[in-house]
């Protein structure tokens, strides 16, 4: 910087006053602020350690980083959509009604329908299927519905504490046969509850036919179900339809709330130490009084109202599926005597609540066909001739003659 009194070069830039003659210097001119330096004070300070190429180099990528977001795009250009995230889980491509169902299985949008009617049954107003048929649907729902979660590969946690016995094919096959038999329970009056059941029952019907009865190495292939046409298995057939016919009978009156129906005892005396004129004459109680009773408050009441009604049905019902295996498929050796014991089961049922009646005389009629079949089945006498098993080494005279005479055999 040069005094402007003498001319003098001063050797410090930031001196006031000349050091040759004392005159004032003229005041000096700061460069100019660099873009950086604002940006600069709000960035967050950086620590010691680090050395100052390095704090450099990070401030210069944080400013191009802030100007590519401030920037905007050029005109005429479109922005560029995030990358999405790669999926992998295959597009579904099945029924769209299916989509949102877990599994995407329609038996378990059957097993929610089933459940659902269960759920109902307990209102007053809508029919039951009895405390055993509850008990089982339930087993057969949580089991239906793990196998087919499994399946799928959409298992929640709650899958792996299903036992592995209730895992196999012939569970399915058995719970539509429940399904279907607790759907003839349900028929005993006119209600809203069957459609929805009837809806489910059918959803996991036609599932499960396809996939464990009817294929190759399903359930199916264990069974001839024609073999209940011949004798003397048609008549268990007939039995057990002539047994749930009779079901649908009257087997006695009730009173309208249901409590059993009163014997007619003569009504005592109001008066018992009084003069005999003033006591009450005995008397029987009408049964029927159009003026202050609804037809008497008396309700006939048909084999279903009685206590565990899906009992003998079920029972009955395994008779008819025991006379179906094939002669060739592997059972137990008790297992002959089972018809035997539905039948005393259901004997035993029926001797409970017997009445006189024509619904309890139809069941007995029915019954006795079907123990007829049991009792042939215990001792064995049920066998088809077409199914014995042929001799595989008949005793033949004449070959043995003929071994006699060949030279090789005498040497």
């Amino acid at each position: 910087m040069q005094c402007p009194e003498c001319g003098e070069n001063a050797a410090d830039v930031r001196l006031a006053y000349c050091e040759n003659c004392g005159a004032k210097m003229p005041a000096r001119q700061l460069p100019p602020p660099r873009a950086t330096s604002a940006k600069k004070s709000q960035r967050p300070s950086r620590p010691a350690s680090e050395p100052a190429y390095a704090s450099e180099i990070m401030d210069e990528e944080e400013d191009d980083a802030r100007q590519g977001r401030d920037t905007p795009p050029p005109r005429g250009s479109r922005a560029q959509p995030p990358p999405e995230e790669y999926e992998d889980e295959e597009p579904y491509t099945g029924p769209r009604w299916l989509k949102d169902v877990p599994g995407h299985s329609q038996s378990v949008l059957g097993v929610g329908l089933v459940a659902f009617s269960l759920v109902l049954s307990i209102l007053p107003f809508f029919p039951s299927v009895g405390v055993l048929g509850t008990l089982l649907t339930l087993v057969g729902c949580v089991a239906l519905a793990a196998r087919e979660l499994r399946r799928s590969g959409d298992a929640p946690g709650w899958v792996d504490s299903v036992p592995l016995a209730l895992m196999r094919p012939e569970v399915p096959a058995a719970f539509t046969l429940l399904l279907l038999a607790l759907s003839v329970r349900l028929l005993s009056g006119f209600n809203l509850l069957f459609p929805l059941w009837a809806a489910g029952t059918a959803l996991i019907a036609v599932e499960q036919y396809r996939r464990v009865i009817a294929e190759p190495d399903g359930v199916g292939r264990h069974f001839e179900w024609r073999s209940l046409l011949g004798f003397p298995r048609v008549l268990a057939l007939a039995g057990v339809a002539v047994c749930v016919a009779a079901l649908y009978l009257p087997w006695g009156k009730v009173m309208a709330d249901g409590s059993p129906l009163p014997d007619n005892a003569p009504v005592p005396g109001s008066v018992r130490a009084g003069p005999p004129e003033l006591r009450v004459i005995p008397t029987t109680q009408a049964s029927d009084d159009s003026l202050y009773s609804a037809g008497g408050g008396v309700a006939s009441r048909s084999g279903w109202d009685l206590p565990l009604s899906e009992l003998p049905l079920l029972v009955l019902l395994s008779v008819l599926v025991l006379a179906a295996l094939r002669p060739d498929v592997e059972r137990p050796a008790f297992l002959r005597w089972a018809p035997v014991g539905a039948v005393s089961v259901s004997l035993l049922w029926a001797l409970a609540g017997v009445k006189l009646a024509v619904g309890p005389l139809a069941f007995l009629v029915g019954l006795g066909a079907v123990g007829f079949h049991a009792v042939r089945q215990a001792l064995g006498r049920d066998e088809p001739a077409g199914y014995l098993p042929p001799d595989e080494d008949p005793y033949d005279p004449d070959q043995d003659l003929e071994t006699e005479q060949d030279p090789a055999y005498r040497g």
